[in-house]
């Protein structure tokens, strides 16, 4: 081992040298008869240490043409620069830092496993590698074409109905009655069924006001409208991505005409009942307004509205003021 220098500091490169002790003597002199003197010291070159590297996937299962992310985490005990690179068994990964994304578009159904690797900057360098795995799963197969027309049937969707000025700002989580939870309930059973065979379907919620209130108010109260609707699906199962929202406000409104057509139109009213109904219209006509409407984006069909004068509660949903409405108790006749 040679150490170049004349000055009172060198450095030694130990490139070549094995791994072990070394010693390196100093020597100085002044030019006179025994005017030297000399100093030592020791140093070991440590055996290089390659980087460490682990890997893993999210999420680790995807339906074909799916795409999961590699996520890497090397280190070099040595402290050098590090480079990433990676390869796949299928599909296609690319990516170079600690972060790769692996699209299993043309990929078969089965498990890819993607190897992470990782270069110091030595030369030549010292590597490292680490694998994960990425579940490729085949898609559902096709529903027989009457189960998927019975769930569409089902799925041609119910309005929701709020009571006036629910949910509020303070309580945005408020102001579904039970009628409507239960609704909603169905509705997610028969969405999370259709999504089986329908993956890519989702479901379009689109609030609506009655014509009282700021134009500013009532878009506000529709949007909480729709986030109520929404959140309760998504607390049933409904994945949180599959909804596209709309709120109108006070914008297209059902007229009064409208609210008499879809009467004479629902099979379930009694004449009884559509005489009560017609006898309120003006009532009527701002319970119909104070809703959102769920439709299939699969189908293109229009909400089918199931009326608040259908509904057990009813009379909160008819009320004016947003408070629950009681029935009046009935008296006892005079004997």
């Amino acid at each position: 081992m040679k150490v170049p220098g004349t000055t009172s500091s060198t450095q030694i490169d130990t490139t070549g040298l094995q791994p072990g002790p070394y010693a390196v003597t100093a020597n100085l002199s002044d030019g006179r008869k025994n005017g030297s003197a000399s100093c030592s010291a020791r140093f070991t070159v440590k055996e290089p240490r390659p980087p460490v590297i682990s890997c893993a996937a999210d999420p680790s299962s995807v339906r074909t043409g799916g795409t999961s992310t590699i996520h890497s985490t090397a280190s070099s005990p040595d402290g050098r620069n590090l480079a990433f690179s990676y390869t796949a068994t299928a599909g296609d990964v690319s990516g170079t830092g600690d972060t790769a994304t692996l699209n299993t578009r043309d990929a078969q159904p089965g498990r890819i496993t993607v190897t992470c690797n990782v270069n110091d900057d030595r030369n030549p360098p010292l590597t490292a590698s680490s694998t994960t795995t990425v579940n490729v799963e085949a898609p559902p197969p096709p529903a027989p074409a009457p189960e998927i027309k019975q769930l569409e049937a089902k799925l041609a969707l119910h309005s929701i109905y709020f009571q006036t000025a629910r949910p509020t700002a303070d309580n945005p989580e408020g102001g579904l009655l039970d009628s409507q939870a239960e609704i909603l309930i169905t509705l997610a059973n028969d969405y999370k069924n259709y999504l089986k065979y329908m993956p890519d379907a989702h479901l379009i919620l689109s609030g609506h006001a009655d014509p009282r209130g700021s134009e500013e108010y009532n878009k506000a109260l529709t949007e909480r409208r729709v986030e109520r609707t929404k959140s309760f699906l998504v607390e049933r199962g409904v994945p949180a991505d599959h909804f596209e929202l709309k709120a109108f406000g006070k914008a297209e409104e059902l007229s009064a005409d409208q609210i008499k057509e879809q009467m004479e139109q629902n099979p379930d009213l009694t004449p009884d009942d559509r005489k009560q109904m017609l006898k309120n219209l003006a009532v009527m006509v701002l319970a119909n307004n104070r809703r959102v409407d769920v439709t299939l984006s699969t189908t293109g069909q229009q909400s089918v509205r199931r009326y608040p004068f259908n509904a057990k509660d009813f009379l909160a949903l008819i009320s004016t003021k947003g408070g629950e409405k009681k029935p009046p108790v009935k008296k006892a006749p005079r004997r």
